[in-house]
Formats: C-alpha cells, structure tokens, sequence
C-alpha cells in the first residue's frame, strides 16, 4: 500500500515541478512581449508549448493513477485520505499545484492582453497609413473629390 501512495508523491511532485517550470516560461513570454523582440517571442513561444505538452502529459499520468485507485474522487478529497503521515505532504503539494495555477492563469491573460493591445495598435496605424494615403487634398480635380479608398494596405512584417 505504501510503494502505491509513494508512486503516487512522485507523480504528484514531478506535475509540480512541471507546472512550476511552465509558469517559468510563461512569464518569460510576458517579458519578451513587453520587449517587443519578435525571435525572443518565438522561441519563448516554442519552450512554452513544448511545456504545456509535457505538463499534459504529467498530468495525465497522475490524474490516470487517481482514477484508477479512487474513481470520481477530487486530488483534496484523495489527499486528505491518504495515511496519516503523508497526509500533510499530499496536501501541501495539492495547495502548491492550486497556486501554480492560478498564477498560471493569471500570466496568461496578461500576455493575451499584452498580444491584443499590440493588435490594436497595429490596427491603428494601418488605419492611419490607408487614411494617409487615400486623403483628399481639397484641391480641385477634374471629376470632383476622390471617395476614401475601402482597399487594405498591406504592410511589411519588418515595419
């Protein structure tokens, strides 16, 4: 019964660890996004996903063990049954994972946040560049005043 609940800790400790080191590069996301370094972004964004799959998988993995040994049970309700003196330890690391998490959570939308406002930003100047480019110059044309053009503006990934 022990080697089972010692299992157990360690599936539970290494999903720890993993979302730990995901939090890590998530937050290196948020520091490459205010940066505005284009290949920082892209690699962050490549540990960050291969990150995501291997706390995927780890917590597959524990939450496989879970349901096989407890079904429906929650991870607080098969922490507080395990034996008295690695009750505390589950717990602790259940409390652990829960605030992992919520920081996770929040990192992430405040890098969707930063994502959106460079959007809008790009929005706003490409707005700014096609009014700029189809204005009217109040001087007299031979069929009047040109309408403002409803066609894009395609703008370089370097601009």
């Amino acid at each position: 019964m022990s080697a089972s609940w010692d299992g157990f800790r360690a599936l539970l400790q290494e999903e720890s660890r993993v979302l730990g080191e995901l939090n890590t590069v998530a937050l290196a996301m948020t520091e490459a996004l205010v940066q505005k370094d284009i290949d920082k972004i892209n690699a962050t964004e490549r540990r960050l996903e291969g990150n995501r799959i291997l706390h995927q998988q780890a917590r597959r993995k524990r939450l496989q063990m879970q349901v096989a040994g407890f079904g429906e049970l929650t991870l607080e309700q098969v922490c507080a049954y395990a034996p008295g003196p690695m009750r505390r330890v589950f717990q602790q690391l259940s409390r652990e994972m829960s605030i992992k998490g919520i920081s996770l959570a929040i990192t992430v939308n405040n890098n969707k946040a930063l994502i959106l406002a460079g959007m809008e930003r790009l929005r706003k100047t490409v707005e700014l560049i096609h009014d700029a480019m189809t204005e009217s110059t109040g001087t007299y044309k031979r069929r009047g005043n040109v309408p403002k053009s409803t066609s894009s503006v395609i703008v370089s990934r370097k601009a």
